[in-house]
């Protein structure tokens, strides 16, 4: 049977750090952040995280207190705009269709 957490222990002996740095990948990967590692069938966020720990994908500058991520996947540049200007009604242009009180 694989034990994870005890293989990450080895990288990370402090339990306290450990979880730490577990729960601040796991945000990071769940708001969106590339993996390090190929996810599995069936692997969770959580397998994830351990697996990039085991894999020495993340590393601690202890000097830093940082968390530092090795071999990010690199982003293809596009020229495609991601996000339009937002639309902000001006309140002289809009109409309400309100029924009228006799």
């Amino acid at each position: 049977m694989i034990k994870p957490i005890e293989d990450a222990l080895k990288k990370i002996p402090n339990r306290f750090l450990l979880t730490t740095v577990i729960a601040r990948r796991w945000e990071n990967i769940v708001a969106g952040a590339p993996e390090l590692i190929d996810r599995t069938a069936g692997d969770s966020t959580l397998e994830v995280v351990l697996k990039e720990i085991i894999e020495d994908r993340i590393e601690l500058d202890r000097e830093e207190r940082m968390i530092n991520l090795v071999g990010l996947p690199e982003e293809e540049e596009s020229s495609e705009t991601t996000f339009s200007e937002g639309f902000v009604p001006d309140a002289a242009g809009v109409k309400l269709n309100l029924p009228q009180e006799d």
